[in-house]
């Protein structure tokens, strides 16, 4: 594990983590983390070893609305062992299909959960059948991944922060401003009084705020902008 916790850079940070995971029979592998709770499922960070084919083709077509282990990630923090009847629905099942074509044919992944509000999940992947021979290889393997998990939920964080950062909406400073004193609990009277502008004037701006955090209230775009530390309430 010392190469993971030493690594200088992310990418050699995800090469310790792929070659581990190979190292126990998995050459592929899937790290996927939502750095905060109000992100959405498209903009996770999102490493892997997976065919970049599958990856466009997941991601155009939206299969993570639809991924059984994405919903089972969700609300659960046991592992999943893939199997047919996991991939229940016909959509799943077509999913499912597609991805054994691209070497993903038996795998586990294991749901995160972290201190800070992290979701997601690590997927360890190969082209084996998922017979019995590979549930008993899953067993010896597991208490290694189960470990493997938490050491990249500790390790993981500046690069999370990095990905976040790019994701957050660019405010004007005006917009901070109609956001911080929105967060506060003043109406669109008084703030248009405090900045020295029109009413007109602070609904354009709000309107455009609700557009950047893709909400319909200000009170909502406030408070996201206030969990990301985008405007301090005060």
């Amino acid at each position: 594990m010392a190469p993971l916790l030493d690594a200088a850079d992310e990418a050699e940070w995800f090469g310790a983590i792929a070659g581990l995971a190979e190292n126990w029979g998995f050459d592929k592998l899937l790290v996927a983390v939502l750095p905060r709770p109000t992100m959405r499922l498209e903009d996770a960070y999102v490493r892997s070893t997976y065919s970049p084919v599958w990856r466009r083709t997941y991601d155009e077509q939206g299969l993570v609305h639809i991924d059984p282990t994405v919903t089972h990630c969700a609300t659960r923090a046991s592992p999943l062992i893939w199997s047919p009847d996991v991939f229940a629905t016909a959509p799943q099942q077509s999913m499912y299909e597609e991805a054994r074509s691209h070497g993903l044919r038996a795998g586990i992944t294991l749901p995160i959960h972290g201190p800070n509000q992290q979701a997601g999940m690590m997927c360890f992947v190969n082209d084996s059948n998922p017979t019995d021979e590979f549930w008993r290889h899953i067993n010896v393997a597991l208490p290694n991944l189960v470990l493997l998990r938490d050491l990249v939920i500790d390790t993981s964080q500046r690069h999370l922060d990095t990905h976040a950062q790019t994701l957050l909406p660019k405010l004007t400073p005006r917009e901070r401003e109609c956001l911080k004193w929105t967060a506060r609990g003043k109406s669109t009277w008084e703030i248009s009084h405090i900045l020295n502008c029109s009413e007109a004037v602070v609904n354009f701006h709000m309107k455009n705020i609700r557009t950047k955090f893709g909400v319909n209230s200000r009170r909502a775009a406030a408070v996201i902008a206030t969990q990301l530390g985008l405007i301090d309430p005060g």
